[in-house]
């Protein structure tokens, strides 16, 4: 049963104390100006526009594939089930039902998995301040459901694979 922290606010993810001062550093890295990055998530939106390929690439999985794989849609055990079986950093986008699991650079060369796609140089991805690990049933904000633990560290292009192919194989149960 997820923790409610404050009205509107549910924390998805077990808590956690994290150095965000180094991780937050990192991130910002990511972008040509790393000030533009501080900048903008001092921002109302708490968001900040970062370019892919440059320090990490994302893989855009849609609600449904993730939700099958974990079979659930509450929060805090798609959180749960994700930090353990990924063991990287996702970000999650309710508003357009999307789940973002950061990997290495160079992945997009050898990702081809239908209804997900991995995202690279000249996109964006909307990254929210390291602080910023609740979902927000008011604004429908991107938030971390698996915070980054450290700098550079990634999901395993494999190990989203896996949860890909589970979720299409538990899919195909489901219709037989």
């Amino acid at each position: 049963m997820p923790n409610t922290t404050t009205p509107g606010k549910t924390s998805t993810s077990p808590p956690r104390q994290l150095d965000s001062g180094p991780v937050n550093e990192w991130l910002a890295s990511a972008h040509p100006s790393p000030n533009t990055a501080r900048t903008e998530w001092s921002s109302a939106a708490r968001l900040a526009l970062i370019p892919l390929g440059r320090r990490f690439e994302a893989i855009r999985l849609p609600e449904d594939i993730v939700h099958s794989a974990v079979q659930s849609n509450e929060p805090f055990t798609v959180g749960a089930w994700l930090a353990r079986n990924l063991r990287g950093p996702v970000i999650h986008d309710p508003g357009f039902r999307r789940y973002y699991a950061l990997v290495p650079v160079g992945t997009h060369q050898a990702w081809s998995q239908r209804g997900t796609e991995c995202l690279s140089n000249g996109t964006y991805l909307g990254v929210p301040r390291t602080d910023r690990a609740e979902l927000d049933a008011e604004t429908l904000a991107s938030y971390w459901l698996v915070p980054v633990t450290r700098p550079g560290h990634l999901c395993k292009a494999a190990t989203v694979l896996e949860a890909v192919l589970l979720a299409r194989v538990l899919a195909d149960e489901d219709e037989s």
